[in-house]
C-alpha cells in the first residue's frame, strides 16, 4: 500500500519511457523480418517484455548495442511442439500472437494471467477461423491453441474498433503470404502499418474523404458525397515482406497524458520531449484544448514513420465536456485520466460509447466510478459511459488499482489534489506500463 500526500509544487519537465503500442509490434514484427531490426528507446516494462521473450521463444536473438536493442530474426521462425507463450497481463501481446501464428507454420497454446484469460478474445479468433485458421479454445478466452497453416485471402470490415484485431490479421497475412484488405468505419491507431511500411513493402493506405459537388436541386450551393461507407482501408498484398532496418520509439503519449493532466489541474506548464504525435493518438491534446489547457508543440519530426514533438501542456480554468463516438476511440487508454480531471472541471461531463473500457485489465467504468465516489465525486455508471458532475474539491480516500496500471496512474494524479492523504491498494501495477511511473511523479509533483 502506497501513502500519498497532496501536491505542494507542481510543474517542469519529464521524460516518459517509449511508446507500448510501438513496442509490442516491433518486438513481434523482428519474427517475420528479414534482416537485423534496431530498436531504440526500448520501454522496459513487463507487457512489451511479454512480446520480446515470445520474439525470443521462436528464435529471435536479442543483443544490445550501447543503449539499443538488435533484433536478428532466425532464416526461418520456430517453435518446439506445443510450445506454451506465457502473456501475462499483455492484450496485444495475445492478440497479434495469435494472428501471426495462425498463418504460419508452426503452433503453440497462449497463456494468460486471470485478467487476460477474462478479456474477449473471440474478436480475433471469429475473422481469423474465417482465413481458414485452426484455433482452439473454450469460450472464446484464453488459453487458446493455434495450429499455424497457409491461410486464404481475405477481406474484412472491423466488427469493433479495435487495432489489436486490425494488426491481428495483418500479421497472419505477413505470416501467411496472404493478400489482407481490412476497413475501418472508426480510425484506430496505425502504429503496425507504419511499421511495416517503415521496415519493408507491401501495404497501403486509403482515405476514404467527402467531396464537395454541386447540388441538383440548387446549384448555387454544394453537398456532400462520401463513395464509400467506412473511412479507413488497409491493403496488404500476398508479396508483402520486411527488410529490416531501424526503429526509434518516441515517447509514450498515453504516459505522457498522465502528467498533462497534473498540469491542468493545477493551471501549472509540465513538458514532455520527444512525444508521439501519431494522428490517431492525439485525441489527448485535442482534449486538453477543448477543456481549457494551452497546448504547445515544438520541434516537430518525422522519425521511423511515427511524428513525434516536444509537447508543453498548460492548465487553465477547466469546463465539462460531452466525449461520444470517434472522440472516444481515440481517447480509450486516456479515459482514466480524463475522468479524473472532468471532477475538477465546472459543470457535468458525460462519457459515452466507452464499453470497451469493461474489457481491458478492469472493469474501467467501475474502478473510475468507485475511486471519484470514494474522493467525493458524484459520479454515475452507465452501461457504456460515466456522468461525472465536477468542480468540487477531492478528498482523500484509500484507492483501489483493481490491478490496473492505467487506474493506479490516474487516481495517483488525484490523490496529488486530494484534501488530506491518500493511499492506493498496490502500488506495483504501473510496471505494467511504466515502471519508473512514481520517480517520474516526483520530478513534477512534490
Amino acid at each position: 500500500m502506497l501513502k500519498l500526500k497532496p501536491a505542494r509544487r507542481i510543474g517542469g519537465n519529464v521524460t516518459v519511457p517509449g511508446d507500448k503500442s510501438i513496442a509490442h509490434r516491433v518486438a513481434l514484427l523482428s519474427i517475420l523480418s528479414r534482416g537485423p531490426v534496431t530498436v531504440r528507446n526500448w520501454p522496459d516494462n513487463e507487457d512489451c517484455s511479454r512480446s520480446l521473450e515470445a520474439a525470443r521463444q521462436f528464435g529471435v536473438t536479442i543483443t544490445r548495442d550501447g543503449s539499443a536493442l538488435v533484433l536478428t530474426p532466425p532464416e526461418r521462425p520456430t517453435l518446439a511442439p506445443d510450445t506454451i507463450i506465457e502473456c501475462g497481463n499483455s492484450g496485444t501481446t495475445a492478440r497479434l500472437l495469435t494472428g501471426l501464428i495462425a498463418g504460419s507454420n508452426v503452433s503453440a497454446i497462449l497463456s494468460g494471467d486471470d485478467s487476460l484469460s477474462s478479456r474477449p478474445m473471440a474478436r480475433i479468433i471469429d475473422p481469423l477461423t474465417a482465413m481458414g485458421a485452426d484455433i482452439f479454445a473454450t469460450g472464446g478466452h484464453l488459453p487458446i491453441k493455434i495450429v499455424g497453416k497457409k491461410l486464404l485471402p481475405f477481406e474484412y470490415r472491423l466488427q469493433v474498433p479495435s487495432a489489436q484485431v486490425k494488426s491481428s490479421l495483418l500479421l497472419a497475412g505477413l505470416a501467411s503470404h496472404c493478400t489482407i484488405t481490412v476497413r475501418e468505419d472508426f480510425v484506430t491507431r496505425d502504429h503496425t502499418e507504419n511499421m511495416i511500411a517503415a521496415l519493408g513493402d507491401g501495404i497501403s493506405v486509403r482515405e476514404v474523404k467527402a467531396r464537395y459537388v454541386p447540388d441538383p436541386d440548387d446549384p448555387r450551393k454544394k453537398k456532400t458525397i462520401v463513395s464509400e461507407a467506412f473511412k479507413r482501408e488497409i491493403c496488404l498484398t500476398g508479396q508483402a515482406h520486411l527488410n529490416g532496418g531501424e526503429i526509434d520509439i518516441p515517447g509514450d503519449i498515453s504516459t505522457a497524458a498522465i502528467f498533462f493532466a497534473l498540469a491542468a489541474m493545477a493551471g501549472k506548464s509540465v513538458a514532455v520531449p520527444r512525444v508521439g504525435l501519431n494522428p490517431t493518438r492525439t485525441g489527448i491534446l485535442d482534449h486538453l484544448k477543448a477543456i481549457g489547457c494551452q497546448v504547445v508543440i515544438e520541434n516537430r519530426s518525422m522519425v521511423s514513420g511515427e511524428p513525434r514533438g516536444n509537447v508543453i501542456v498548460t492548465g487553465g480554468k477547466l469546463k465539462a465536456r460531452r466525449l461520444h463516438g470517434e472522440t472516444v476511440v481515440e481517447l480509450i487508454d486516456e479515459i482514466p485520466i480524463v475522468a479524473v480531471m472532468a471532477a475538477l472541471a465546472e459543470g457535468t461531463t458525460i462519457i459515452r460509447d466507452a464499453g470497451e473500457l469493461r474489457h481491458k485489465e478492469s472493469d474501467r467504468l467501475a474502478a473510475i466510478a468507485e475511486n471519484l465516489q470514494l474522493m467525493g465525486v458524484k459520479c454515475g455508471l452507465l452501461e457504456d459511459g460515466l456522468v461525472i458532475e465536477g468542480g468540487k474539491e477531492l478528498q482523500g480516500a484509500d484507492l483501489k488499482t483493481y490491478g490496473d496500471h492505467r487506474i493506479a496512474m490516474a487516481f495517483a494524479i488525484a490523490a496529488q489534489f486530494g484534501i488530506g492523504p491518500s493511499t492506493l491498494d498496490d502500488e506495483s501495477v504501473v510496471a505494467i506500463s511504466c515502471p519508473t511511473f512514481f520517480d517520474l511523479l516526483h520530478t513534477v509533483a512534490s
